[in-house]
């Protein structure tokens, strides 16, 4: 190999190896640049994990809040279903109240209570009697129930199933089957039965129900037995009953049963023992007879001879009376509940006719004597 051949190989020998030199220094820093990427992509990745896994917490923690809150949604939805149930049912009770009110004036004969009643274009179909027509406008109503009354000297009424309410769109009806009883000034001897299917529709004006329409549809009619005497004496006996419910809600020494029997301004005069005074009102007779069960463990009561009863009637219709009697409570001592006492009474109470009932507007309990009961004594 000549000198020229052998430079010419070291030359080609020399480029060979810078070029492979070259390719390794690149190479090398390709590398190096990729880890360097690898490096950074995987704090990225580290990094979107704990994002993600904090994501999924919040998510985790919102959905259970969310959990909670459908429960809270669903707990307020059941009280607005309780509230919404317990407002229809006061409605309910409200429609029946102004329903059996309306009976009542009827059966008082009192138009003048009947009349704020109705709305002033009401509308009353009269079906079947001398009174049949549809009647619209309040002063149209009024003159058919003042013509009414003018037929009958008394009124009495009852149903013998509750009546029934329904509503739609803001209508209330009232549907029930009601029995009038009732004397006529023509023939007071007599006493008559009306049998009606009552209908009645009213509307809340002003957070009060009013009629708008009434039907008063008569499907039966007849003739009792009893004569007017005989109704008073029915009325009579009535009072006999509630004087002597009285009694017994004194022995079994209930407060809220003896106040049940009062008005609100009705009045007890106790004469004689602890509890003498006047007592004007029903909060202060409410205390005297908590005093008075107070001071007793025990209460019997019983009477030697029938009370006597007289009465008050208007158009035949008892409005009032009075009921007088001997009544002889054993009590026992609530302090010794060994001794025994006996207080003789002499016992007045008067009574007044309210939607039906007897109600005690006056009362006398005039202690006429009281001792042991080993020395009882009689009203002598």
């Amino acid at each position: 190999m000549n000198g020229k051949a052998a430079i010419g190989i070291i030359v080609a020998l020399v480029i060979v190896a810078a070029v492979l030199g070259y390719a390794y220094v690149a190479e090398t820093g390709q590398a190096s640049s990729l880890r360097s990427s690898n490096s950074s992509l995987n704090q990225k990745v580290q990094s979107l994990s704990q994002e993600v896994t904090g994501l999924m917490s919040n998510y985790s923690a919102l959905e259970s809040r969310y959990a909670t809150l459908q429960g809270e949604v669903s707990n307020l939805n059941n009280s607005i279903s309780q509230l919404n149930l317990e407002l229809q049912d006061n409605s309910t009770n409200v429609i029946l109240d102004q329903a059996f009110a309306h009976w009542d004036y009827i059966a008082i004969e009192n138009s003048t209570l009947l009349a704020p009643q109705y709305t002033t274009n009401a509308t009353l179909k009269w079906i079947g009697g001398p009174l049949s027509g549809t009647y619209t406008g309040l002063s149209s109503i009024e003159s058919t129930w003042n013509r009414f009354f003018s037929l009958w000297s008394a009124v009495w009424f009852y149903t013998e199933e509750p009546p029934v309410v329904s509503t739609s769109g803001g209508t209330y009806t009232v549907n029930a089957t009601v029995q009038w009883v009732l004397t006529s000034f023509a023939t007071p001897e007599q006493v008559n039965t009306i049998v009606t299917n009552y209908t009645l529709y009213m509307h809340y004006f002003g957070g009060k129900p009013l009629i708008t329409m009434e039907i008063w549809h008569i499907v039966g009619v007849g003739i009792l037995s009893y004569s007017a005497k005989q109704v008073e004496s029915l009325q009579t006996q009535a009072l006999l009953n509630a004087s002597f419910s009285h009694w017994n809600n004194i022995a079994i020494e209930n407060t809220s049963l003896v106040m049940t029997q009062y008005l609100q301004n009705s009045t007890l005069q106790w004469i004689g023992g602890k509890l003498a005074g006047n007592y004007t009102n029903y909060s202060q007779i409410e205390t005297v007879w908590t005093k008075f069960f107070g001071l007793w463990s025990a209460v019997w009561f019983y009477s030697e001879a029938p009370p006597v009863v007289t009465v008050n009637t208007v158009n035949g219709s008892v409005v009032s009376g009075t009921v007088t009697a001997d009544i002889q409570f054993v009590v026992q001592s609530a302090s010794n509940t060994s001794i025994f006492d006996y207080i003789n009474v002499v016992y007045t109470i008067s009574f007044i006719a309210v939607n039906g009932n007897f109600a005690i507007v006056h009362e006398i309990f005039d202690n006429v004597g009281i001792g042991p009961l080993s020395q009882v004594s009689t009203f002598d």
